[in-house]
């Protein structure tokens, strides 16, 4: 079990010593990268410290028919893709959305949404329940939380506002709670052993199968599980904000209580490649700029700036002279991100294996690259070394080894796929083994074609369909071939089979939209909807969208 997080029994809370709170409270957390696991964990060790004793699910483990019972609730969930619920709140959520969803005049609430300002939805997830919730008759304990990216100064004033108000401080010994280190999970240093490109060179996408190495003895992690790297920023955007802020080499700042070089800072501990909301208006805050204002106060056009500009589009289309010191306190820290394993602990022991693809684009006419993808593809050199945090990914696990998979990929979706079959054959599996894989050109972009010959010949792969949208006139993706098999995939379905989806969100949509087509299809519109949800909660149907 990981540390951060706590599932237990919901337990008799102690009352004792406790003069102004006399009812239990209970947190339910649902995400996918860890942040909500992490912040309801955290609060649950604070609140301890002033003997008040939560009970901490995940909302997948959550007894719904409970929620009637309940006095106090508190709610901190992540939103996805188009203003979706992460895999671990979808059932929550559809309950509470539902016509059986129970009036809960009784109930106390507050919601804390963590998500991602440059979506269009952005904490949709967390902003619905909260309005559920009203409109089935509890009470708001605290306003709805709205957090970005760098969540965590606002999650701890939630928490803390929480706490004080059930301590009853109004004036004066308020408490102020900072939360922990946020561990995900374990971290180990790795070295690169080896890179090679899996696309073609003519290819317009540049994808690299990286293989890390490490001796520790205790490094270990199980198929479906990611990896969260810290990216260096490329350093000609270094150079562009330095030079147009008038910044030098030199130039020192006091960073968290500490005094650091500039150059240092813009390069490995702040974001520059992607915006937020809250920087935006950090930045208004000392520039003053009556268009920025205008920007942030309208919601479409704010979205559609925050999803392609970066600092130095900022500090560019919205110019002042800002000093270094007040700089580095609008920015937010450096965000890692999320890579899915391509190899097996168990076929590789001391190994790990990422798919990597270069993220480069043209925005406001300027070319850019991605901070992590250009570290990883282009800054790293064999021999070098670089810490890894390991990510646990509960829901996209294999099933036993018996039952048949189906997996459902497009581009670096094949990752975890890789990973899966790897695995299956290292621990000689029987279950039979589906693979729907699509891509832009046979010719350029079939991403591991050997070793996915290899398997199909060998058998491990029993189906291998292949999905290149570019190849004919006629346009065909993944969905089209679950089109063409929608009896063979049916007959899979009732022997057990668990399917999973791995790719972008348009995709991951348009899959599970053809999915409930197809059951339509086969047994009427009540009865696929039935079908699909006995799917979702017999944790048979997986995703890892992005």
């Amino acid at each position: 079990m990981n540390t951060y997080i706590y599932k237990a029994k919901k337990q008799a809370f102690s009352i004792q010593n406790i003069k102004s709170f006399a009812s239990p409270i209970t947190i339910l957390y649902g995400g996918k990268s860890g942040n909500s696991a992490f912040i309801a964990e955290q609060i649950r060790l604070q609140f301890l410290k002033y003997e008040l004793e939560p009970a901490v699910y995940s909302m997948s483990d959550y007894d719904v028919n409970n929620l009637e019972n309940e006095k106090y609730l508190f709610i901190v969930v992540s939103t996805r893709g188009e203003g979706d619920p992460p895999a671990q709140a979808q059932q929550f959520y559809k309950f509470l959305m539902g016509s059986k969803a129970p009036k809960l005049p009784n109930l106390n609430f507050s919601v804390c949404a963590l998500g991602d300002s440059s979506y269009q939805f952005f904490c949709q997830t967390g902003k619905d329940i909260d309005q559920q919730l009203g409109i089935l008759g509890a009470t708001r304990y605290a306003e709805l939380t709205t957090c970005d990216l760098a969540f965590n100064t606002k999650a701890e004033q939630w928490a803390s506002g929480l706490l004080n108000k059930f301590q009853n401080r109004v004036n004066g010994d308020v408490v102020d709670l900072k939360f922990g280190q946020h561990a995900l999970g374990p971290t180990f240093t790795l070295k690169l052993k080896e890179k090679y490109r899996i696309s073609g060179e003519k290819s317009e996408n540049e994808i690299n199968h990286l293989v890390l190495q490490t001796d520790h003895p205790d490094f270990t992690y199980q198929a479906g599980d990611t990896v969260s790297i810290k990216p260096k920023n490329p350093y000609s955007l270094v150079v562009r904000i330095m030079i147009k802020l008038g910044y030098s080499h030199e130039t020192i700042v006091k960073y968290k209580d500490k005094k650091k070089s500039i150059e240092e800072l813009l390069a490995v501990k702040l974001e520059l490649t992607c915006l937020t909301e809250e920087v935006l208006r950090a930045y208004l805050k000392h520039c003053g700029d009556q268009k920025l204002a205008a920007l942030c106060a309208n919601q479409s056009e704010l979205h559609n700036y925050l999803q392609y500009a970066d600092v130095y589009d900022l500090i560019t289309d919205y110019p002042c002279e800002i000093e270094a010191n007040d700089f580095v306190q609008v920015l937010c820290k450096a965000q890692r991100r999320l890579y899915s394993i391509s190899s097996s602990a168990k076929a590789t022991p001391n190994e790990v294996h990422l798919t990597v693809k270069q993220f480069n684009y043209s925005a406001f006419n300027r070319d850019r690259i991605g901070a992590c993808s250009s570290y990883l593809n282009k800054g790293l050199q064999l021999g070098s070394s670089f810490k890894v945090q390991f990510i646990p990914n509960e829901a996209f696990r294999l099933p036993a080894d018996e039952l048949p998979v189906i997996m459902i990929g497009a581009g670096t979706g094949i990752a975890p796929y890789l990973s899966f079959l790897k695995e299956r054959k290292a621990r000689r599996a029987t279950g039979a083994n589906w693979l729907i894989f699509g891509e832009k050109q046979k010719e350029h972009d079939f991403l591991y074609q050997k070793e996915l010959e290899d398997f199909k010949e060998a058998r491990l792969l029993s189906h291998l369909d292949l999905a290149f949208s570019r190849d004919d006139d006629k346009k065909v993706y993944v969905q089209d071939r679950l089109k063409e098999n929608a009896k063979e995939l049916f007959k899979w379905l009732e022997s057990g089979a668990h399917i999973y989806v791995c790719g972008a969100v348009a995709m991951g949509k348009a899959v599970n939209e053809t999915l409930i087509e197809l059951l339509t299809d086969e047994c009427g519109k009540v009865k696929a909807l039935d079908y699909f949800d006995r799917l979702q909660q017999e944790s048979r149907y997986h995703e890892d969208i992005y």
